[in-house]
């Protein structure tokens, strides 16, 4: 009967931890998610392998470079709210027309 009380004690008194944040990357780095094909998958791993590259750096590069001809441009009101774009910093002067 006291072994039943001390087990009893033992499981109050033990606190479950509470899970540790995963460290977000120093590098300017996001986490994100995406859905690729199993062949996709399997050459991405292979690639990243033969250059000794993990597959986050190998496929931030693929896409970098695939994306280096994107421009990103607010203009209009989004950018006049919002600070940023072109216009963000323009005043209407009366004078200059």
């Amino acid at each position: 009967m006291s072994s039943d009380i001390t087990n009893g004690q033992n499981r109050q008194s033990r606190r479950s931890r509470p899970a540790a944040k995963p460290a977000k990357p120093k590098d300017g780095r996001e986490k994100i998610t995406l859905l690729i094909s199993k062949e996709t998958n399997v050459k991405l791993s292979t690639l990243a392998a033969l250059r000794g590259v993990d597959r986050s750096t190998l496929a931030d590069s693929i896409l970098t470079e695939a994306l280096r001809g994107v421009v990103i441009s607010l203009r209009g009101a989004l950018a006049a709210e919002g600070g940023a774009g072109e216009g963000a910093f323009e005043t209407a002067d009366p004078e200059a027309a």
